[in-house]
C-alpha cells in the first residue's frame, strides 16, 4: 500500500516543510543539497524549510560538515503536535469560560482520532470528580499525562480497555469479550458533565460528544454493559 502524502500545514507548518519531512522520512537522513534534490526545491528554499522543521521539532541537525539532516520520529512530532494543540484548546476554552455562557445542548460529531483525542485530553484535563473512560487500548500512552493528574488529584477513576493495559500509575482492565459494538468502543464521561460514545474500526473513529443529560445517561448506561456490570 502506497505511503498517504505528508500534511503538516494545518498545524502551523509551510507546504514546503510538510514536503521535506515528508522526504526525510521517505530517504532517510541527508544534506540539504540531496535533500534539495530528492524534493525538487531550490537549495535555498530547502534550507529554509530544513531550518523550520528543526525549529519546530520536527527535524534534527547532525554535528559535522557537510550538514545532516535527519527527521524526528512520527510518534515524537504528533506528541508535540498534540501538546501545542492541547495547550491552545485549553487556554480558548478558559477565555470561553469567562464569558460564562450556557452550557451548550449540542451534540458534536467525531469524526477522526485526532478529534477524539484532543476532546478527551481537554476534558479529562479539567475534571474535578470523576473520570470513567473505556478506549482502546493504544490511545492510554497518548492520554497517559491528563490521566496521571486525574489519578494524583485522587479523582474516581474507572479505566476500560478492549484487552488489559499497565501504565505506570494505573491498570486499565479488560472488558469481557463478546460485545456488540461497531469496532473497537470509546465511551467516556467527565464529571458526569460531558460524555462520548464512539467507535473506533480500522485507523477511522467515528462517533459523537455532547453535555447534554440524555446523552451522558446514554454513555453511562453504555459504560456500565460494556464493562459488564450493568
Amino acid at each position: 500500500m502506497p505511503a498517504l502524502p505528508i500534511d503538516l500545514t494545518p498545524f502551523g507548518f509551510t507546504p514546503t516543510e510538510s514536503r521535506v519531512y515528508e522526504v526525510l522520512l521517505a530517504d532517510g537522513p541527508g544534506t540539504g543539497y540531496a535533500i534539495a534534490r530528492s524534493a525538487g526545491l531550490a537549495r535555498a528554499n530547502a534550507y529554509s524549510a530544513l531550518e523550520g522543521l528543526v525549529a519546530k521539532g520536527a527535524a534534527r541537525q547532525d554535528d559535522g560538515q557537510p550538514k545532516r539532516f535527519r527527521p524526528e520520529p512520527p510518534q515524537a512530532v504528533l506528541a508535540r503536535i498534540s501538546s501545542a494543540q492541547g495547550q491552545a484548546i485549553e487556554e480558548l476554552s478558559r477565555a470561553l469560560d469567562s464569558f460564562g455562557a450556557p452550557a451548550s445542548a449540542a451534540i458534536v460529531e467525531i469524526e477522526s482520532p485526532k478529534a477524539a483525542l484532543q476532546l478527551l485530553t481537554h476534558d479529562i484535563g479539567r475534571a474535578e470528580r470523576s473520570v470513567s473512560l473505556i478506549a482502546p487500548a493504544e490511545a492510554y500512552p497518548l492520554l497517559a499525562l491528563v490521566l496521571r493528574r486525574a489519578v494524583a488529584a485522587q479523582l474516581s477513576v474507572s479505566l476500560y480497555a478492549q484487552v488489559q493495559v499497565s501504565l505506570p500509575f494505573a491498570r486499565i482492565e479488560a472488558i469481557p469479550g463478546g460485545f456488540d459494538w461497531p469496532g473497537i468502543p470509546l465511551v467516556a464521561i467527565i464529571d458526569e458533565r460531558t460524555a462520548v460514545i464512539a467507535s473506533r474500526d480500522n485507523s477511522e473513529v467515528r462517533g459523537h460528544w455532547s453535555m447534554t443529560p440524555a446523552f451522558i445517561a446514554a454513555a453511562r448506561l453504555a459504560f456500565d454493559g460494556l464493562r459488564g456490570s450493568a
